[in-house]
């Protein structure tokens, strides 16, 4: 009863068709991110979910509830971090917390501590206790990722909850959303950050044009390359544009690394042998000093089932924000 199902969503804003058939399932205790470049129709996916938009035809149900019929029931039992803060610059944030408590109806004899619990978790320290309109961009941003938490909600929808925080900050959430995860909440997380769609997610969804194009867990998604990524670091500069000529000719379009003289490229299960490819560019008087042969990233794949999508930009509608 605390999953996620959509079937076939639509959406038209004029003439722009933001949603084509969405359509996807995330289990009772899952981690599902929902990736896509800008204007994919992520964000208009979430306004939906969380009933602050409807979709034009399909259905969703958020918790076991319609998110049409049932939607105060379905806004009972979600938490939300919306892209933009909405956060009361004269309150701390320990008292911004405590009205959230009050707004959700957590028992009054549970708020304090809950509050407390939340301030140390995501390491709001001594800061929790100075009016909000002091606070940095990750300070506010940690402040409205813990206003969702409260009230231990069965699905949370996290709208890139990365943006703004620092290395540290981003490891302690991504802690705070295992572990609420591994208690049986639902989780929805948008982000652009790939490698934490691979720390976090049990499944992803890949949208682009508003339709979906992949489903799989991160494992899965990564052999849609089927192959091997290859990183050739060339022994002598100026033999870059040499080299990339000898790669060509097997269909292989190489792109330049870190530094000039590294090469790398996707080396298809299709395609020839590494050690043949090592030998042409030998015989064509290229020296390779060091080869690096890797599973792709989640990244790559990424972009790989990206490539050929067409974006259309999703078009402006009001800004995605959180409600008690």
């Amino acid at each position: 009863m605390g999953g996620i199902e959509c079937q076939a969503l639509r959406k038209v804003y004029g003439a722009v068709q933001a949603l084509d058939g969405v359509s996807f399932a995330v289990d009772t205790g899952k981690v599902l991110a929902l990736l896509g470049s800008n204007g994919s129709g992520k964000t208009t996916t979430v306004r939906i979910l969380t009933t602050l938009s409807t979709a034009d035809s399909g259905s969703a149900r958020v918790a076991g509830k319609d998110v049409v019929r049932e939607a105060a029931d379905v806004r009972e039992a979600i938490g939300l971090t919306a892209q933009e803060t909405v956060i009361d610059r004269f309150l701390t944030g320990e008292e911004h917390l405590g009205l959230i408590a009050q707004l959700r109806h957590v028992p009054r004899h549970r708020r304090g501590q809950e509050v407390a619990t939340l301030l140390a978790e995501l390491d709001m320290g001594e800061a929790s206790r100075a009016r909000v309109g002091g606070y940095s961009g990750g300070m506010r941003r940690r402040l409205d990722i813990a206003a969702s938490f409260i009230g231990q909600p069965a699905v949370l929808f996290l709208d890139e909850p990365s943006n703004s925080l620092d290395p540290h900050s981003r490891s302690r959430l991504w802690r705070a959303i295992r572990d609420r995860a591994d208690d049986g909440a639902t989780v929805l997380l948008t982000t652009q950050y790939m490698e934490e769609a691979d720390a976090l997610a049990d499944h992803v969804v890949v949208l682009a044009t508003g339709r979906v194009i992949a489903t799989g867990t991160p494992s899965e998604l990564k052999d849609e390359i089927r192959g091997r990524v290859v990183e050739l670091t060339l022994a002598n500069r100026g033999q870059e544009e040499k080299a990339a000529a000898i790669l060509q000719a097997d269909d292989i379009r190489p792109s330049t690394g870190e530094s000039v003289e590294v090469l790398n490229f996707v080396l298809l299960r299709s395609g020839p042998p590494l050690l043949a490819i090592l030998q042409r560019l030998q015989a064509g008087g290229v020296n390779v000093s060091d080869v690096i042969v890797r599973r792709p990233t989640l990244d790559e794949a990424f972009l790989h089932l990206t490539k050929k999508a067409e974006v259309i930009p999703e078009p402006e509608t009001e800004p995605l924000r959180a409600t008690p």
